[in-house]
């Protein structure tokens, strides 16, 4: 009998995770930009294009911004760069993620 050598190797890599705290609360949304990010699965624009219309009839001076007009890059379900993360943070006050299928 030949004896065999097995070698077990764990996929798992060690991933470094900053705290960056939580994210800035608003009392209230009057004059806020509302940024809209959506990934590009089905309908996710339609759910969203309704979250603003609300946002809009509720408060005063907001303004929505849908990511997938100003940059249709952003449009991904696979991730975006740290470059287009800079883009929609420097666009908006919120955003408002629509993931869907």
């Amino acid at each position: 009998m030949n004896a065999q050598e097995w070698k077990v190797l764990n996929p798992v890599g060690a991933v470094d995770i900053e705290d960056h705290g939580g994210a800035e609360r608003f009392d209230d949304f009057t004059g806020k930009r509302i940024g809209l990010w959506w990934n590009g699965k089905p309908n996710g624009d339609v759910f969203l294009n309704e979250v603003a219309r609300r946002f809009e009839s509720r408060y005063k001076g907001i303004t929505t911004v849908r990511m997938w007009e100003l940059d249709p890059s952003t449009t991904t379900a696979y991730g975006v760069t740290k470059e287009q993360l800079g883009l929609i943070a420097r666009c908006a006050d919120i955003v408002i993620g629509g993931l869907a299928d």
